[in-house]
């Protein structure tokens, strides 16, 4: 059986669904196999884009959470030019990143800097 790696947790049982996909409908299995990922079908990469949107999306949301504490102003000064620059910032990596998802397009990753 083929094997990949990858830095993504493998789905449990996505190899013997292709076998058996493959020993009942041999056209199906191979008009779904994709050569970058092996004998992963699409069902299972569909499955597994769910989890690790699902678990990425989390991340970002409880990150932005962490980010609401820096508006403490008992503990933290900070100026509306520096609010609207990190804002203006996290904006745009979120415009490029639906870009990325509606256009196929890949650019260089940026870090987020103050100016001043």
């Amino acid at each position: 059986m083929d094997s990949f790696v990858s830095n993504q947790a493998p789905i449990i049982g996505a190899q013997t669904q292709v076998a058996q996909q493959a020993a009942t409908a041999p056209a199906m299995a191979t008009a779904q196999h994709t050569p970058a990922l092996g004998n992963i079908t699409t069902d299972a990469k569909a499955q597994r884009f769910i989890e690790r949107a699902e678990a990425q999306t989390s991340k970002v949301i409880s990150s932005i959470g962490d980010m609401k504490k820096l508006s403490n102003k008992k503990y933290y000064t900070y100026s509306a030019e520096q609010v609207n620059e990190m804002m203006s910032a996290i904006q745009s990596a979120l415009d490029e990143l639906k870009k990325e998802f509606l256009t196929d397009t890949t650019e260089k990753k940026k870090v987020f800097t103050f100016s001043s």
